[in-house]
């Protein structure tokens, strides 16, 4: 993926919450990955800067960026998940996938359950879901209910797991700040924190907290996300805010005194971060990399896995349980 690197603190370190240090091993490592991948030389940028003159501003030139409305990019690869499929709703699951995907996320449920163990699962919208405002008039929605919606509303009323799909309440949220970046793929922490108090209330039953509840400390407003390195623009998209989630300010009555393994994609760096203000330790994994060793080695309470919208067949085609 465009950020699929483990950091030192992903890989299984644990302790007291970590305020910018981690935060910034993490984007350093999305960064240096982007940069590697798709080289952010003298050329992309030349012609970004070009079309984006000759077009009002209104058009980027590059194969996996697209130049939103207000500074907002946007992810357009078909090379790393398709990110504008999900947003014009034309790749829904069929029937039968939705059925695999229930199975395979009840058998996990079960298994992990046998083991003393809780399995939770979030699926998280993509960028262009809830930002959608800012999305170019020449992308059009051919249906408002995306895939990631569609499989949402058939665990929901298929099965009895923990599934945890925040789309309304991280719309709703974004009244009171911004939660994904403008020059980045991610959602930032206070995304995250939303995603998590929506997690904390499906699975324990308490009242989610919102936003303005808690404090985030600024560490920079010069940040230039992923996309921006992509698209060789970072050198005038480094407009982005980073926010760091001060976990002293977490409401002490949703804590949980146990171990929980977040499990997923890049996205789940994020929501690990969050997590640790509310679980007494936290480990992050790739999917990639989790094993089922991990439950013993870290004496582990909680599974919650993860995946944003656009790889979202992992639901499908990984099943935890196997993995050693």
């Amino acid at each position: 993926t465009s950020s699929e690197q483990s950091t030192a603190d992903a890989n299984g370190q644990s302790g007291e919450p970590v305020k910018t240090p981690w935060f910034t091993a993490l984007q350093n490592s999305l960064n240096s990955f982007t940069e590697r991948l798709f080289g952010r030389n003298k050329l992309i940028s030349f012609n970004s800067e070009l079309t984006s003159l000759l077009t009002g501003g209104t058009y980027m030139e590059s194969t996996q960026v697209l130049l939103g409305k207000d500074n907002w990019l946007f992810y357009k690869t078909e090379m790393d998940g398709h990110p504008l499929w999900d947003y014009m709703g034309i790749n829904h699951f069929t029937e039968e996938e939705l059925a695999a995907i229930a199975a395979n996320l009840v058998n996990m449920r079960d298994g992990f359950k046998e083991l003393g163990v809780d399995f939770y699962v979030t699926a998280l919208p993509n960028k262009e879901i809830i930002y959608e405002e800012y999305m170019p008039d020449t992308v059009a929605r051919v249906n408002e209910v995306s895939r990631a919606e569609q499989l949402a509303d058939y665990i929901w009323d298929n099965t009895d797991l923990v599934y945890v799909y925040p789309k309304q309440a991280l719309l709703d949220a974004k009244e009171e700040g911004q939660i994904y970046y403008k020059t980045d793929t991610h959602w930032n922490q206070k995304g995250a924190f939303v995603g998590m108090q929506e997690l904390l209330h499906a699975a324990y039953g308490v009242e989610a907290k919102d936003l303005n509840s808690v404090s985030f400390d600024i560490t920079s407003n010069d940040l230039a996300g992923d996309l921006a390195v992509i698209g060789g623009v970072a050198d005038k998209y480094n407009i982005d805010t980073t926010y760091v989630f001060d976990a002293d300010t977490a409401d002490k009555s949703q804590y949980r005194d146990e171990v929980a393994l977040v499990v997923g994609d890049s996205f789940s760096g994020f929501l690990s971060t969050i997590a640790k203000g509310y679980y007494r330790e936290v480990h992050w994994i790739y999917t990639k990399d989790f094993s089922m060793s991990m439950l013993d080695e870290y004496d582990a309470d909680v599974v919650i896995w993860e995946s944003v919208e656009r790889y979202m067949e992992t639901f499908q085609n990984v099943n935890l349980l196997y993995k050693y």
